[in-house]
């Protein structure tokens, strides 16, 4: 056994005598002892360094501080276990005695047995309580590093324990929060609700080995804030019936902002901000396969820049983006939402538009046409476009229906470029 230290504050001599034999006997370092309870605190704070690992302290003492005063003071100042030792055992006594939290209490007089048995158990105890507390902070500070919120949900009652981090997640305070599950469920975006529900029952139900579910919460300023939760069952009943589960939840928002932005630098065209090819291929097959099931109006615009080489080489390649840019901020403000711009190559455009037939693409073309051709660039004048226009037919395939749109296109170039041209015939 390490050599532990106890301090003994007894005013009876000859008891305290008896106690510092004994316990030096049984291999414990015992200083000298104190009579009052002002020198238990005295002696406390003089061993800061090295403070005893116990104090066995009387009730009834000389002097105007009693034990339990004395032993309040040095647990506010020192993190030292206090066994009480008295030859009263008032009820009221007891109750003022228990207050201050101590490890353990004897009666006077008290057997070597019965006293070694009670100051093993208040260290060993003491040594529990004091890991615990170490593996609470460094939870707290893990939690703390992590930016987590924590949540224990009593699934019999659906009583729901949350953190002040979970609620600092969603800009409130935890009084602002109902204690129970529908709290969290009523924030839940609609759209995310049914998958979030469905992974937390998955668990419960033994169909997966823990909760996790990505979804938007709501703000108390009102804007969605997107998390990730996880989460265990930790008890069940005999009949596997869980009753408790929890986890944590950790604010993703930042992490769905980039991600949302990669996906927009892969499916877009840097210059223009227009969609890219590989995202157009991307998406045109399903719209394809939507209309061919359901029999819906299909088309594609296809237009390219007339002379934009001769605009690169007189005004210089900072010019001609330019161009590129500001035409397609005006092509896309004169488009609906459903519409996909995309920048097919260098000075070629593809738009492709979905519930949406021929007349009314064509339609759509000449508009954006004159938009083109009635608004001069600075520094440059009029600049014009080639478009060709043409309706997806349910029996060819995506590169057929390319090359029609394709050919159309170059239909209006070879008549003079500036014009609209589908199915064949010009409509400029």
């Amino acid at each position: 056994m390490d050599q532990e230290s106890i301090l003994i504050v007894e005013d009876d001599g000859i008891i305290a005598a008896y106690l510092q034999d004994t316990l030096t006997r049984l291999g414990y370092i015992v200083p000298e002892p104190v009579a009052t309870g002002e020198a238990a605190v005295a002696a406390a704070v003089a061993a800061v360094a090295a403070p005893p690992d116990l104090v066995l302290m009387d009730i009834q003492l000389a002097g105007a501080m009693d034990g339990v005063t004395a032993a309040e003071r040095i647990r506010m100042a020192f993190d030292i276990p206090i066994v009480y030792l008295t030859a009263f055992t008032r009820e009221s006594q007891l109750q003022q005695a228990k207050m201050t939290a101590p490890y353990g209490y004897l009666v006077k007089p008290v057997s070597e047995r019965e006293l070694l048995a009670t100051l093993e158990m208040a260290l060993y105890k003491h040594n529990l309580d004091r890991r615990l507390r170490q593996s609470e902070e460094w939870l707290t500070l893990a939690l703390w590093g992590a930016d987590l919120g924590m949540w224990d949900c009593d699934t019999r009652t659906n009583t729901v324990l949350y953190s002040e981090r979970w609620a600092e997640i969603l800009g409130c305070s935890l009084t602002e929060i109902t204690p129970n599950y529908a709290s969290w469920e009523d924030r839940v975006h609609p759209d995310d609700l049914p998958a979030m529900q469905e992974a937390f029952n998955a668990h419960l139900e033994h169909r997966a080995p823990f909760y996790e579910s990505e979804h938007r919460l709501q703000h108390q300023d009102g804007h969605w804030v997107w998390v990730q939760a996880k989460g265990k069952v930790t008890d069940r009943d005999l009949q596997d019936r869980p009753l408790r589960a929890c986890g944590v939840l950790l604010d993703i928002s930042e992490r769905k902002r980039l991600e949302e932005e990669l996906r927009q630098l892969a499916a877009t065209d840097p210059l223009t901000g227009a969609f890219n090819r590989r995202y157009f291929l991307h998406s045109v097959g399903k719209e394809i396969s939507r209309a061919q099931r359901y029999a819906r109006p299909l088309t594609l615009i296809m237009f390219d820049i007339d002379y934009f080489k001769r605009i690169n080489d007189t005004f210089g390649h900072e010019q001609g983006d330019e161009v590129l840019r500001n035409m397609t901020t005006r092509i896309r403000q004169r488009l609906r939402h459903s519409d996909v711009l995309v920048r097919w190559g260098g000075e070629e455009f593809m738009i492709l538009a979905v519930e949406t037939s021929l007349s009314q693409s064509v339609a759509l073309a000449e508009t954006l046409w004159a938009a083109l051709r009635d608004a001069p660039f600075a520094d440059i004048g009029a600049v014009t476009a080639s478009f060709g226009v043409t309706e997806y037919r349910p029996d060819e395939t995506l590169d057929q229906w390319l090359k029609r749109v394709d050919d159309l296109m170059y239909q209006a170039k070879s008549k003079g470029r500036d014009r609209v041209c589908y199915s064949g015939e010009s409509a400029a």
